[in-house]
């Protein structure tokens, strides 16, 4: 692995200082996410074609995991590629180098002996972005939106948000070395609520498109913004009764 440049080792330092202070956000999003997503869980009954075809496209990946597919080698290894590139689009993005992505002796053994020849140690950004950006998922979309009427669309998208969670998974099960870099505490505190915004996020949108995630965005903060609105309030009192 070639050797930083100086900005990029300021890019990288500035990037692992904030490694904590994300987790602790995340935390403290967490309830908010989930009471999003209990919101979107009931706007079933106004789209009841797109959500079963949503938890359709789900429920493909949870029966094919339930099969010995996920433990053959060429599935493990085609998993490893997907989440590579996409460590090497944002390792590109922050200016961190990397070699050799898609070659054997990167995806195989070598790996996980020497995690770091592949990633900076404090780059948690490049570690994380694959078990938080769903990169298969966007372009599973992004090929069903130029073939597939909206319906089937919500199905492709069921299936794409459940292979990134699925796929997450059997990485924490089998010891994925970024996930042994970040550790367990970080990625309790910030991947899943990071995943559970993904959830979110995907079903919205297989429900009612931009508007839904707009919507879903918007359901993530109006506690944040009805809390303000009555300390506003408890502050105008106050200065009226004085």
């Amino acid at each position: 692995m070639r050797s930083l440049s100086p900005l990029a080792k300021r890019v990288d330092r500035l990037v692992g200082s904030t490694k904590w202070l994300a987790a602790g956000v995340a935390a403290v999003f967490s309830p908010l996410i989930v009471h999003a997503v209990g919101l979107w869980m009931r706007k079933l009954d106004e789209y009841p074609v797109r959500a079963t075809m949503f938890a359709l496209g789900a429920s493909v990946v949870v029966v094919l995991c339930r099969t010995d597919l996920v433990n053959q080698p060429w599935v493990q290894r085609l998993i490893g590629w997907e989440r590579r590139i996409t460590q090497s689009l944002f390792s590109f993005l922050l200016l961190s180098p990397f070699t050799n992505v898609l070659s054997d002796r990167i995806l195989g053994p070598n790996l996980e002996q020497h995690p770091r020849r592949f990633l900076g140690p404090s780059n948690w950004i490049v570690l994380a972005s694959s078990y938080v950006f769903p990169a298969a998922s966007l372009l599973l979309w992004l090929t069903s939106w130029l073939v597939l009427p909206a319906t089937l669309r919500s199905l492709v998208l069921g299936f794409g948000v459940a292979y990134h969670v699925a796929s997450g998974i059997l990485q924490w099960v089998h010891g994925a070395p970024e996930l042994q870099q970040l550790g367990r505490k970080f990625c309790v505190m910030f991947l899943i609520p990071a995943n559970l915004l993904v959830i979110g996020a995907g079903f919205a949108f297989a429900l009612d498109g931009f508007t839904g995630l707009y919507r879903f965005a918007l359901d993530v903060v109006s506690p944040l913004r009805a809390a303000w609105g009555w300390i506003e309030n408890g502050r105008y009192w106050l200065n009226g009764q004085a």
